[in-house]
């Protein structure tokens, strides 16, 4: 049996009249952590738009433990077991904090994570757990969000620039806790503008430029100046 847990195959994606992606190819395997990284408009977000059916593409584009799941409805994609913290936390703003994530595992698969075990990953959030979720920090905020996802118990959980407009310890507390849910058995996918972040706690990177896959590889592989390079496109 294959190793690889979601790939794409010719990933082609954009927003009416334009274009966003060109043919992008990459794989996902069981209990991985990959580095998505490009330059703003490089085709990042629409990438994870296309995987989760917020963008549509055609079936056979999108493969997730071998079936086609190209342009599903999110909710199906999400009940087989794929989450995306999105970008901007979209967090619900007449709800609290518990509320919040009490709804991200409304249709949760079977699996280890829990109201409590959110609990225990982020102790803050039990102290405030009656708050509206947007009275938080941004960080808290954020927090909310990556708990929000775990609760639904994916397989999968895809990151859209997580640390952005976040305060450097925050991001690195945000970090710390990116190891507890690979050792969990999660595979994640991490979208990042600190390059050299993000290449630090992941196995595998994919950089895209204008819509294409320009360098993919575990990061020992290349030197910064190739990373520049293809993060550029010089």
């Amino acid at each position: 049996m294959s190793d690889i847990l979601l790939s794409t195959h010719g990933l082609k994606a954009g927003y009416g009249d334009f274009q966003a992606l060109f043919g992008v190819d990459f794989t996902l395997s069981h209990g991985e952590t990959l580095a998505l990284i490009g330059a703003n408009g490089a085709g990042k977000s629409t990438l994870l738009k296309a995987i989760t059916g917020l963008v549509p593409c055609r079936k056979d584009m999108v493969r997730f433990r071998g079936n086609d799941i190209g342009g599903m409805r999110p909710d199906r994609i999400a009940r087989c077991g794929i989450a995306l913290v999105p970008e901007g936390r979209r967090l619900f703003r007449s709800l609290t904090v518990e509320e919040n994530l009490v709804i991200g595992g409304e249709r949760a698969r079977p699996g280890q994570w829990s109201l409590d075990r959110i609990y225990s990953l982020f102790p803050v959030l039990r102290e405030r757990k009656n708050n509206p979720g947007t009275a938080l920090s941004g960080g808290q905020q954020q927090m909310v969000a990556i708990g929000r996802a775990l609760m639904a118990n994916p397989d999968i959980i895809l990151f859209d620039e997580i640390s952005l407009g976040l305060a450097p310890v925050v991001i690195k507390d945000i970090y710390s806790v990116l190891p507890v849910i690979a050792g969990s058995g999660v595979s994640i996918v991490l979208v990042e503008q600190d390059v050299s972040r993000a290449l630090s706690v992941a196995h595998r990177f994919v950089c895209l430029q204008e819509g294409k896959v320009s360098l993919t590889g575990a990061p020992s592989q290349f030197s910064r100046a190739d990373v520049t390079a293809a993060y550029f496109g010089i």
